[in-house]
C-alpha cells in the first residue's frame, strides 16, 4: 500500500490479529522512499515493532516517526499495542476491554501471529525486528519460531532478555507484589480514570514527570483497571520465564543482532552486558550507551530521538 502524500503519519487503527483487536501504528513508505524503491540497492524493508510493558505503542510514537523520516533505505512500521491494552475497540463501544489477563506467551504467540500476517501479504519483502525491554525479548522468540524467514535484523533496546527477576527493579517488583494486591493496584488505577480528563493530565505531569504526548497516553489509556491489571500479570509471568539465556540460539544468529544497553538501566543493568561481552566477543554490534539514556527512555522528549 502506499501513502498520499497529503496524509500525516502515522496512521492509527485495530487490526484484526487470530481474534484480537490490536492497537496498530503504521507508518507506510513515503513518497521520497517510493522514489529510493526504484533503485536496486533499495528494496523496501518492513520494520515490525514490539513495545515493552506496559505495551501502549502510543507511546513510541515520535521515536518511530524520527526513525521512518531518517532511515537511508524505503522503509515501511507497523508498531503494535499489547493484548489486553485496548480500552476502546471496535468491538468494545463501551469502553472496555474483556477482562482478560495475558501472559508473556500470550504476547509472544501474538506477535508472532502479527508477523505471519505480514509475511504473508508481503512475500518479496525482508523484515527487521525491533523491541523495547521485554519487547526484545518477544521479537528473540518470534525470531527463534520464525528463522527460517525472511527476517534479516533484530534490533533490541535496554533488552530484559535473560533474569529479568535478578535485576534491581525485578527484585523490587518481586517483593512489592508479593505484599500488595495486584487488585488493589489496578482498582485505584481505575477510580483515577473517573477524573475529568484535564486533571488528570496535570496529575499524571506532576507525579510522574511527563509531559505532552505521554502524559496523554498515561492518563487516558494507561490509568485503566484492566490495562494495569494486565501490565501487572504480564509482568508476573516475565519474572518466571525470563530466565537463562539460550547462548546456542544466539551463537548461531548473532549476526542478526543489533543490542543496546545503558549503564544506569535498573531492569536490564550493566552487568548484562558485560555478561554478553563476555560471552559474544566476536559480536559485531553490541553497544553500551554513552549517554547514559534511561530504560524508559520514550518518556523523555530529550532521550527520544
Amino acid at each position: 500500500m502506499r501513502l498520499p502524500s497529503q496524509l500525516k503519519t502515522p496512521l492509527r487503527s485495530y487490526w484484526s490479529v487470530a481474534g484480537n483487536d490490536t492497537e496498530t501504528l503504521w507508518w507506510p513508505v513515503s513518497t521520497n522512499q517510493q522514489q529510493q524503491e526504484q533503485e536496486p540497492s533499495k528494496k523496501k524493508k518492513i520494520l515490525l515493532f514490539i513495545p515493552g510493558n506496559p505495551g501502549l505503542v502510543e507511546y513510541y510514537t515520535d521515536f518511530l516517526e524520527e526513525i521512518h523520516h531518517n532511515v537511508p533505505f524505503p522503509l515501511e512500521i507497523f508498531g503494535v499495542s499489547n493484548l489486553g491494552m485496548n480500552i476502546t475497540t471496535p468491538a468494545s463501544t463501551k469502553g472496555t476491554t474483556s477482562g482478560k489477563l495475558y501472559s508473556l506467551q500470550d504476547q509472544i504467540d501474538h506477535k508472532i501471529a502479527c508477523f505471519d500476517i505480514l509475511c504473508q501479504e508481503n512475500p518479496d519483502t525482508e523484515f527487521i525486528l525491533m523491541g523495547h525491554s521485554i519487547g526484545a525479548y518477544i521479537s528473540v522468540e518470534v525470531l527463534k519460531k520464525r528463522h527460517t524467514q525472511r527476517i534479516t535484523q533484530v534490533v533490541t533496546l535496554f533488552p530484559t532478555i535473560r533474569e529479568i527477576g535478578l535485576s534491581p527493579n525485578g527484585v523490587a517488583f518481586t517483593k512489592l507484589f508479593s505484599y500488595l494486591p495486584m487488585s488493589l493496584v489496578s482498582t485505584s488505577a481505575g477510580l483515577l480514570s473517573y477524573i475529568s480528563s484535564p486533571l488528570l493530565e496535570r496529575l499524571v505531569m506532576l507525579l510522574t514527570g511527563q509531559t505532552g504526548p505521554c502524559a496523554k497516553v498515561t492518563a487516558h489509556q494507561l490509568l485503566h483497571g484492566s490495562v494495569v491489571k494486565n501490565c501487572l500479570f504480564m509482568a508476573k509471568t516475565e519474572m518466571k520465564q525470563v530466565r537463562e539465556l539460550d547462548h546456542d540460539f544466539y551463537n548461531a544468529h548473532a549476526h542478526k543482532f543489533v543490542i543496546y544497553y545503558s549503564r544506569n538501566d535498573k531492569w536490564a543493568p550493566y552487568d548484562h552486558y558485560e555478561y554478553m561481552k563476555e560471552h559474544f566477543p566476536d559480536h559485531e554490534h553490541l553497544y553500551l550507551c554513552e549517554q547514559d539514556i534511561p530504560h524508559s527512555f520514550i518518556l523523555g522528549k530529550r532521550h527520544n530521538s
